[in-house]
């Protein structure tokens, strides 16, 4: 579980940065009468999009390519001094 949150954290922080920044942004064009810059306009949209979809891939690929055989017993890890 550690693992999991750990790396959800070091996806999600700079994405989150990132959308605190475009809100500051958008709040800034609001106030100053400009048009509202767009998510789906920017790099960053397209970069997190690509890392999601290659991540998925990966995971996906992982498990095609990793044999996985029902007839090996399972071994737990243990420590040997």
């Amino acid at each position: 579980m550690r693992v999991v949150v750990q790396q959800l954290a070091i996806f999600l922080f700079p994405v989150l940065l990132y959308a605190a920044y475009l809100f500051w942004r958008r709040w800034r064009a609001r106030v100053a009468g400009e048009p509202e810059p767009p998510w789906e306009h920017s790099n960053w949209y397209w970069a997190v999009v690509a890392g999601l979809v290659l991540t998925i891939a990966s995971f996906f690929l992982l498990d095609v390519l990793t044999a996985h055989s029902p007839n090996v017993p399972f071994h737990p890890p243990s420590l040997k001094p």
